[in-house]
Parts: structure tokens; C-alpha cells; sequence
């Protein structure tokens, strides 16, 4: 068989496969709650404490958690901006491709429980980030009111460590069960 005929036999097989969203169970509820509460406290300080700001505040922090750049205050309102963009957009990326390619020609069940797989993926690193991006605004502006001294050494490690094991976990036991 030759490459264009493996190449049209695929694209028959899956150009019908859309697939259901997901339910929401209450694991998936708590993670929306979750980032909406995230979201609605990141929100509510900001506006908060954008009056008391001094003209310049840090706009980037080194991997030990310290200041290392500075900007004007209206800065402050990036983080949140990207964090509403990120609720709305992470967990209806996949509903703008439902229909979903498998490598190879899986069964629909297993497919439908690899999409559903994603899409709770994408539901939980969406709630972390925008906690990290709270905790992020929270300590540039605790910093910026003499109040802290920046996001400490302990953060970055343990954002990065809540977003890829999650995400590389997923692709090993998706390798292993095929």
C-alpha cells in the first residue's frame, strides 16, 4: 500500500469522527469553581490596590523570585488581562477541532477517552495557571507596597513542576495504552 492510499484511507476514517464534549463531573465542576474563584480574588485585588501603586512597579522576576526589571503601574493589569483570555480560551481550545486524527485507527471509544483525557487536562492546567498568575500579581504588588519581598525561590520550580508532570504523565500512559 502506498503512502497516498494509507493518506486517503485515514482521512475517510476519521473526517466523520467528532466527538462528544465531555460531561462535567464534579471533579470538573470543583476545577471550574476553582478558576472562577481564582479569577473573581485576582480581579478584586487588583482593583483593589491599583490606587495605593507607586508609578513604578517590578515587571519581570529571575527564577530566585527577586525583582529584576521595573515599569509603570498600568503593567499590573497584563496578568489579568492574559488570565481572563486563559478562561475563556484553554478548556474550548478543543472545540474548535472535534474532529480528532488518532495515529492510529483506534476504536471510537478509545478516542472519545483520549479527547475527554485532553480536555480535563487542559480544565486543570487552566486552574493552575491562573492561581500561579494571582499568586504572581499578589506578590508584584505586595512587593511594590513594601509589604513582601518578591515570589520567593520556592515558586517557579513548583509552577512548573504543577504544569508539565500533569501534562508529560498524560503522554506516557497515553503511549503505554496503545
Amino acid at each position: 500500500m502506498r503512502w497516498s492510499d494509507l493518506s486517503k484511507r485515514s482521512n475517510e476514517l476519521n473526517s466523520g469522527r467528532s466527538f462528544n464534549w465531555p460531561e462535567m463531573t464534579p471533579q470538573d465542576w470543583l476545577m471550574e469553581i476553582m478558576s472562577l474563584l481564582g479569577l473573581v480574588a485576582m480581579l478584586f485585588y487588583v482593583f483593589y490596590h491599583y490606587p495605593k501603586l507607586p508609578g513604578s512597579i517590578p515587571d519581570h522576576f529571575d527564577f530566585n523570585g527577586n525583582p529584576q526589571t521595573f515599569g509603570d503601574r498600568n503593567q499590573v493589569w497584563i496578568i489579568p488581562i492574559i488570565s481572563l483570555f486563559m478562561y475563556a480560551m484553554l478548556p474550548n481550545i478543543m472545540r474548535f477541532r472535534l474532529s480528532y486524527p488518532s495515529q492510529r485507527f483506534l476504536n471510537r471509544v478509545q478516542t472519545q477517552k483520549q479527547f475527554t483525557g485532553r480536555v480535563r487536562l487542559l480544565r486543570y492546567q487552566k486552574m493552575i495557571m491562573i492561581w500561579g498568575l494571582f499568586y504572581i500579581s499578589f506578590s508584584l504588588i505586595r512587593f511594590s507596597l513594601h509589604t513582601g519581598n518578591g515570589l520567593g525561590v520556592w515558586f517557579f520550580p513548583v509552577f512548573l513542576g504543577l504544569i508539565l508532570i500533569p501534562s508529560i504523565s498524560f503522554l506516557l500512559f497515553r503511549r503505554l495504552n496503545r
